[in-house]
């Protein structure tokens, strides 16, 4: 009978972890898989959304208002996870997690440089995406890789 060090966590720990802590470290695999499964998500919820009527006011070109949909709420409720998963990501290169807050001059960025916003946004995924992490525990926790048993 194989011994156990601990508890295993389980599915929802995990899931919780991943999605809404900002601690620890996750490979590239784990940001790509998180990062456009949130896209997808983020999606699906636009799509529902603009078929009961609710779809955000950017997607409709509606004027503004005072009404806030459901479908915005949710959206917004999303950049939690996509915070957690891109700081946990820095962490695995070493880098402070507040880096992440410089993803808020993405638009003044793409406006100074006369590209659309989403030109810089996909340029810093793909680098996020692409760069390997530091190789062994650092500051943030143990290596994902060594974790996975990789």
């Amino acid at each position: 009978m194989p011994s156990q060090a601990g508890p295993q966590p389980g599915m929802l720990s995990t899931f919780i972890w991943f999605f809404l802590r900002v601690k620890g470290r996750i490979s590239r695999q784990e940001f790509s898989l998180g990062f456009f499964g949130l896209v997808l998500v983020d999606i699906l919820v636009i799509r529902i959304g603009t078929r009961f009527g609710s779809a955000p006011r950017y997607y409709t070109n509606s004027p503004p208002g005072d009404d806030v949909s459901i479908t915005s709420l949710l959206l917004i409720l999303s950049l939690w996870p996509f915070a957690a998963i891109i700081v946990k990501r820095l962490h695995d290169l070493n880098v402070s997690g507040w880096w992440a807050l410089a993803i808020l001059g993405v638009p003044h960025l793409a406006g100074a440089l006369h590209e659309r916003t989403w030109i810089p946004y996909l340029a810093i995924v793909g680098t996020l995406s692409l760069l390997p992490g530091l190789k062994g525990d650092n500051r943030f926790g143990r290596d994902p890789l060594a974790r996975a048993g990789i």
